[in-house]
């Protein structure tokens, strides 16, 4: 790789190189790639699909409570009883106030095993909860 500093006639060179630009960018664009999976948080459940959703990024902006096929309680990456998630809640909303729960239930699930979790979490006072879907693909 070289650089050419003047013409023929000595005076200096408009051309802009940009071999280095393409290089950061293509950089940037592998680290996107990779970091952006990471980005959502919780467990990874699959999630039952609505007609009617509206889209929202999770971007760690939430508290995240998961329930699995196998009934097991998640708060973010920590299995939790159900006896004790509301004290495990509480401890993160002392950590990070001012945030909603964003409630990830495996779509195997019974609506009561999933109601019993949000009955759990509204009956200790915390009622912005939200349930997170899929959007159902329309033909």
């Amino acid at each position: 790789m070289g650089a050419k500093v003047g013409g023929n006639k000595g005076g200096a060179m408009g051309d802009i190189n940009v071999t280095p630009l393409v290089d950061v960018v293509l950089v940037l664009l592998i680290i996107f790639m990779v970091v952006t999976p990471m980005l959502s948080s919780g467990v990874e459940v699959k999630l039952p699909k609505a007609k009617t959703t509206t889209q929202a990024q999770d971007n760690g902006q939430h508290l995240v409570v998961s329930v699995r096929a196998d009934g097991a309680i998640f708060v973010d990456s920590r299995q939790v009883p159900l006896e004790i998630l509301v004290d495990e809640v509480n401890a993160e909303f002392r950590a990070t106030p001012n945030r909603a729960i964003l409630i990830k239930a495996d779509s195997g699930l019974h609506y009561g095993e999933v109601r019993a979790v949000m009955d759990t979490l509204s009956d200790n006072g915390m009622t912005t909860l939200l349930l997170a879907a899929e959007k159902l693909k329309e033909n």
